[in-house]
């Protein structure tokens, strides 16, 4: 992670982070001062327009396009900058600047949910896939088979950018992404349900319990068995 800091919008506080590169950023609602780590971080505070809120859904932040990205965290950067200087007008300014980045953020949003439709759901496009349309594809569709070349040719771009353009996005590569999104299932049906452990593995898309168990393991540092024990107290 490259920087983070913590914007008060209203009466919400919110900690935004932007990673190395600019092409990663996420924003998440905290409640009351946040944890000590978050104290620590500059924070800026402005009066929102009216109407205006700042998505916190993780998977919007996941599927800025690239340019997008870049826009919001050189904002956040610029926020930071001010935030870190004791010149006359340096707060009035980064606070000018996160009301932009509060109304861009906004923008873009309200776009994605037009492209979605009204209910905000993923509408699979008739033509050419942007990476954010095989992001809410994988995000939906976690449990089928995939490959490389089906996304390459859905997106119309060869492996080299398909690979790297996906990497900034989505904050992982493909087939990492795609673990991620299975085993934070199998997470929730470890938690809610009795389903066996071989059973919730075919669910979430696997059908080698050992390569299940790898990945699990990997990903959340516990065994499913452990995981499921842990949830249970």
């Amino acid at each position: 992670m490259e920087g983070q800091f913590i914007l008060i919008l209203g009466d919400r506080v919110h900690v935004v982070r932007y990673w190395q590169g600019g092409t990663r950023m996420g924003v998440e609602a905290i409640g009351g001062d946040g944890p000590a780590a978050m104290r620590a971080s500059p924070s800026i505070r402005v009066d929102p327009p009216a109407g205006a809120t700042l998505a916190v859904d993780s998977r919007f932040w996941s599927g800025l396009a690239a340019d997008d990205a870049r826009i919001l965290s050189g904002l956040a950067s610029s926020i930071i900058a001010e935030l870190a200087v004791a010149e006359p007008g340096s707060v009035t300014l980064a606070g000018a600047y996160a009301l932009e980045f509060v109304i861009i953020a906004g923008r873009i949003a309200a776009r994605s949910t037009r492209l979605c439709g009204a209910a905000g759901q993923w509408v699979e496009p008739d033509g050419v896939w942007s990476i954010g349309d095989a992001i809410r594809y994988i995000e939906r569709n976690y449990a089928q088979s995939f490959s490389l070349e089906w996304f390459v040719a859905r997106c119309a771009m060869n492996v080299t950018d398909f690979s790297r353009r996906f990497k900034e996005q989505a904050g992982c590569p493909l087939f990492e992404f795609i673990n991620r999104q299975r085993v934070a299932r199998a997470c929730a049906l470890l938690k809610s349900s009795d389903l066996s452990i071989i059973d919730i593995a075919e669910a979430v898309g696997y059908n080698n319990l050992s390569f299940f168990n790898r990945y699990f393991l990997r990903i959340t540092g516990l065994s499913p068995r452990a995981y499921r024990a842990g949830s249970a107290r």
